[in-house]
């Protein structure tokens, strides 16, 4: 199939007579003819209805139209794309909250001459992106991973791990007597608005302390967590470094039971030598484990 002469076949279908889309396309009737006639013969099915006046789409017509509407569109992005290739640049999504993001800081000092562009979006935007080809990779936390970056041409390496602490006002702890009882009896406040974050925190703390929390409450920052937790308005669960103000608060570790991992995914099928730089930047990192 010729993607430069579908001109033809949108001319015939928008115009509902291959005499007009001679016209538009400054081609013979002919021409309009014939080609509609190869394309069938190709597809090995009818795509117009035809009378001695107009023609009209087939369902499979209909079909067609547009899926190679779809086709056209994915084939410009993708020239452009070719157009635009520069080793030189990485492009990367990010989605979710993070404890710590100072490795893209320390990569793009360690390779000035890379130059390094960010975006944020939604999980469904970042995946489309990504499989567009409009960015190299994407950054999420292994709990808000969705189905779609499970694809079998994706790759995907972890990049920061971190230790997670339950963190209560030390007069919540003396007033409930208990992190059970604090669980059930005061609401989550937490930074993400991802309802799998919060049902993933509520079967961790199931497992591990036989009880959960019925409330959540989202802020905007770590800041605000601690605020609230000093206040007794709440418990939150922080990363380590992300806990930067903790005096008034109590901390029950949850190492080996909570588990945030910050993850790269990436395609196989696009790999600029700029990613592959980032890749195993990540991979000798002291941050970095399998």
């Amino acid at each position: 199939m010729d993607l430069s002469k579908l001109d033809l076949f949108f001319a015939a279908a928008n115009s509902r007579s291959f005499t007009q889309a001679a016209e538009k396309c400054n081609v013979a009737q002919t021409t309009v003819s014939k080609y509609i006639a190869q394309l069938e013969e190709e597809l090995g099915m009818k795509l117009f209805y035809r009378t001695t006046r107009e023609c009209s789409l087939t369902e499979a017509g209909h079909t067609f139209y547009n899926g190679a509407r779809e086709l056209v569109k994915d084939y410009d992005d993708l020239r452009k794309q070719l157009q635009q290739v520069n080793e030189n640049e990485l492009r990367i999504g990010i989605y979710g909250e993070f404890f710590d993001l100072s490795i893209l800081g320390n990569f793009r000092k360690t390779y000035p001459d890379i130059e390094l562009k960010v975006s944020f979006d939604s999980r469904t935007n970042l995946y489309d992106q990504l499989k567009r080809r409009k960015i190299h990779a994407v950054l999420i936390p292994n709990i808000l991973v969705s189905e779609a970056l499970r694809d079998h041409s994706l790759r995907m390496v972890n990049v920061i791990s971190g230790d997670a602490f339950l963190y209560c006002s030390e007069s919540a702890a003396k007033k409930y007597g208990s992190i059970q009882e604090v669980i059930r009896n005061l609401p989550l406040v937490t930074k993400s608005a991802e309802l799998p974050y919060h049902e993933y925190c509520r079967r961790i703390l199931q497992r591990t302390f036989d009880t959960s929390f019925e409330g959540v409450t989202v802020v905007e920052s770590p800041a605000k967590q601690s605020l609230l937790t000093k206040l007794s308005q709440g418990f939150c669960i922080m990363l380590e470094k992300e806990a930067v103000d903790t005096e008034g608060l109590y901390a029950y570790s949850l190492q080996g039971v909570f588990n945030e991992t910050l993850q790269l995914y990436y395609s196989i099928k696009h790999v600029p030598a700029s990613l592959w730089a980032f890749i195993n930047y990540i991979k000798n990192s002291e941050l970095y484990k399998k």
